[in-house]
């Protein structure tokens, strides 16, 4: 599928004179969807140009990027191999079980080791382990992916003219991409979904290796951490589905959106401001909170999410 664009009339928007689009990422291909698939793409096409056979790369245990590496990994006759956080016992969750069966090979790792995943002599010894591999960092996140992403944004920008750019960010690569491939009257807010200080200069040196000028606005939206999932956050999530039929991930996508929504509401953003929203998938990622969300909110909550994620988006 295309990448599609929904236009959200809230009357929060009209009061604030803000028009806010959604990129449809998360609909855009069946397998690795949403930001994903742009991040994948030109690294898959480089290692089959040069005869790389397998691809290994880093996770937890409900990581969005090993989910979709190793299918599409399987779907470009490639081999995968995921270097996964935590426990062996995790292999039998939705997201490793998917992995598994695209024929991904698992290997877990305790925290320490998994801290040494950016160490060039780790690199080294998993290169000599798997000789005719391809090393791809966390989340993805290389220059190819950058690449895949600047191509995103061109996509963007033939769908709708946006003043901003807004998107939830793990590793960067995407806000990067999404920045270097923005016009020049355009701004790009990246929503920190981590407690990470790092973010920031590692956006500026992806953008750094393609445009010098090109920039990135970092606003913090983690909300008591990585993938932690409060009522608050829920509960926004859950209204948002019910007034734009939309559901977005508790992970990335609803973080973004819950701080963008409090910034419209405080008039933070220039009145007649076009704002595109990237929905960058990841909803998979449910899967694994479903005792957090009875908890939370009942099973009827459950229950809807269970029913979006099973609907059909042909």
């Amino acid at each position: 599928m295309n990448l599609r664009i929904k236009n959200i009339d809230l009357p929060v928007f009209q009061k604030a004179n803000i028009k806010l689009c959604i990129v449809r990422a998360d609909l855009i291909h069946p397998v690795a969807s949403g930001n994903k698939f742009y991040k994948l793409k030109p690294t898959i096409n480089y290692a089959k140009a040069n005869n790389i056979s397998r691809l290994v790369s880093f996770g937890g245990a409900f990581s969005n990027h090993i989910h979709a590496l190793a299918l599409s990994a399987k779907d470009h006759g490639l081999q995968s191999v995921g270097i996964i956080r935590g426990e062996s016992i995790y292999a039998n969750n939705p997201t490793l079980s998917d992995a598994h069966k695209a024929g991904m090979q698992l290997e877990f790792v305790d925290r320490a080791t998994y801290k040494r995943r950016d160490e060039a002599e780790y690199l080294q010894q998993l290169q000599q382990r798997y000789p005719n591999a391809m090393i791809i960092p966390e989340g993805g996140s290389n220059q190819y992916a950058v690449k895949g992403c600047i191509k995103l944004a061109g996509e963007i920008n033939d769908l709708v003219q946006a003043d901003l750019i807004v998107v939830a960010a793990g590793t960067g690569a995407t806000a990067a991409g999404l920045a270097c491939g923005a016009n020049n009257r355009q701004s790009v807010i990246a929503y920190a979904v981590l407690k990470d200080k790092t973010l920031n200069d590692r956006i500026s040196n992806f953008i750094h290796n393609e445009i010098k000028s090109a920039k990135v606005k970092v606003e913090h939206a983690d909300f008591g951490g990585y993938a932690k999932l409060s009522r608050q956050l829920l509960e926004f999530i859950m209204d948002w589905l019910d007034k734009t039929g939309i559901l977005l991930d508790p992970v990335y996508t609803g973080k973004m959106c819950m701080r963008l929504m409090q910034q419209i509401e405080s008039n933070e953003f220039e009145q007649g401001a076009t704002i595109a929203m990237l929905h960058s998938g990841g909803l998979q990622g449910w899967r694994g909170m479903q005792q957090r969300v009875v908890t939370l909110n009942g099973q009827e909550t459950w229950d809807k999410i269970q029913a979006y994620l099973c609907r059909d988006i042909s």
